[in-house]
């Protein structure tokens, strides 16, 4: 859940890391490590998202209340620190006896580790642990960081840019994806103490903010997604420039793109694409996302014929017969189901299309990724909603810090 700042504005962060369990839509209930806040009770799937300003000196306390030691590592971020009772000493690799233990300062079990950095770039990032990564990250110690490029204002749309202004990278709406994947076999052996070898991983579930769809496209904060907080349903409307960030926080790379759109690439790994006045950007039907990645991207929705006055319909409209999904008793579409435009249903068929909005999926072109251990629809899969104009609040896509410690993410 995106944090709160202090009085002076300087981020003070405390999370710890601890396990808990979470549900995928086929009714298994996976035992997982991650972070919370201090407001949670067990460990939630992302770690909380991070979100503060160019600029910022963020303070982050580590406690561990985890078996085995565990670290907190800021890909991204230049000149992170250890707080210590006699100053701030550069974070590094830690040796005992000649071994490896960890690539960064650690917490270990019961105990403390604060870190400090200053945010110095805008961008999207990932957070992970830099112990044991081959276990400690797939079960679940990840989560994201926003920094916010100077001058961007919350409560004035006309600042709103991940990466400053005249960047091309000024946005009406904004979402945060972070992927992954879940192999159970890792996870039950991780809780009874059993041995693993990371060389049989073999994830079974595919994840959108720790959520396998269809739970994708569920609200935010849903009651019966307790550790699973974060939804992936996309929402705007045409001509708006949305802003999505993917974070690639799994094992495997994670090909994904928005069915039959496009979408420009502006920035990778928190770096703007550009050589001085040259614009780098690109579009691409298909972003591959690999281990540690991070993309920017500006998504605009037009359709190919759209017009709102002409054209409002941008597609042929199929025979009535074809226009339900599903059995009777439930449909994704109205009878007309694009842009405000409604029809007729067959009798007996309930409307879930709310404005007349017009639907299509995001989603891996990896196959076995858009299943749950084989059956299909599921895994990395969700949708996005284009509305008519004027039916979505201001409210709707966007990523926002409050003044509480739980704060979160507003979409509804």
């Amino acid at each position: 859940m995106p944090t709160q700042a202090t009085a002076n504005g300087s981020p003070a962060i405390h999370l710890r890391a601890v396990d808990g369990y979470i549900i995928t839509p086929d009714g298994a209930s996976i035992y997982i490590w991650g972070y919370r806040d201090e407001t949670g009770r067990a460990a939630q799937l992302p770690g909380p998202t991070i979100i503060v300003n160019q600029g910022d000196t963020v303070t982050i306390k580590l406690t561990n209340e985890l078996p085995e030691i565990v670290s907190l590592m800021f890909p991204g971020q230049n000149g992170v620190f250890r707080l210590t009772n006699s100053g701030a000493v550069p974070v590094g690799p830690i040796y005992e006896n000649g071994r490896l233990v960890s690539l960064t300062d650690y917490a270990p079990p019961r105990g403390t580790v604060i870190y400090q950095f200053v945010a110095s770039r805008p961008g999207t990032y990932i957070y992970h642990s830099g112990t044991e990564i081959n276990k400690q990250v797939p079960m679940g110690l990840y989560g994201a960081i926003i920094v916010r490029p100077a001058g961007f204002d919350p409560l004035d749309p006309a600042t709103w840019s991940a990466y400053g202004p005249e960047t091309g990278t000024e946005f009406d709406r904004e979402y945060l994806l972070v992927v992954a994947e879940i192999d159970p076999v890792l996870h039950e052996a991780v809780r009874l103490g059993k041995p693993y070898r990371p060389g049989t991983y073999r994830p079974r579930y595919w994840t959108i903010n720790g959520r396998c769809a269809p739970d994708t496209m569920l609200p935010d904060r849903a009651t019966y997604l307790p550790r699973q907080p974060y939804g992936s349903m996309i929402m705007a409307e045409p001509g708006e420039r949305v802003l999505i960030r993917y974070i690639g926080a799994g094992c495997d790379a994670h090909p994904l793109h928005p069915h039959g759109n496009h979408t420009r690439v502006v920035a990778l790994d928190g770096r703007l694409l550009r050589n001085g006045t040259q614009d780098l950007s690109h579009k691409h039907f298909t972003v591959l996302v690999g281990p540690g990645q991070t993309y920017d991207q500006i998504f605009q929705w037009d359709g190919p014929v759209y017009d709102p006055v002409t054209t409002p319909i941008p597609t042929p409209i199929p025979n009535l017969r074809n226009q339900a999904i599903g059995d009777a008793g439930w449909t994704m579409w109205s009878g007309s189901p694009y842009l405000g435009q409604k029809g007729d249903i067959p009798i007996g068929v309930t409307s879930l299309n709310v404005t007349g909005e017009y639907y299509f999926m995001l989603h891996s072109h990896s196959e076995p990724q858009i299943t749950n251990w084989g059956e299909f629809p599921g895994g990395m899969m969700t949708m996005i909603g284009i509305f008519p104009a004027g039916t979505l609040g201001p409210e709707v896509g966007r990523l926002q810090r409050d003044s509480r410690a739980n704060s979160t993410r507003e979409r509804r």
